[in-house]
């Protein structure tokens, strides 16, 4: 993969996760921004 590609991969990734942390505080929901990148990168590695 491409440093251009790795960046924007990364890029895509923190915003998910950051979307989904500010989901669940909405919520009232405990939430990670870090421990939702973890879950996101996963996600990405198994598909």
């Amino acid at each position: 993969m491409t440093d251009i590609a790795k960046k924007l991969k990364n890029t895509s990734q923190d915003a998910e996760a950051k979307m989904k942390t500010e989901e669940d505080h909405v919520e009232g929901k405990p939430s990670s921004e870090t421990l939702n990148k973890a879950k996101v990168k996963v996600k990405d590695a198994l598909t």
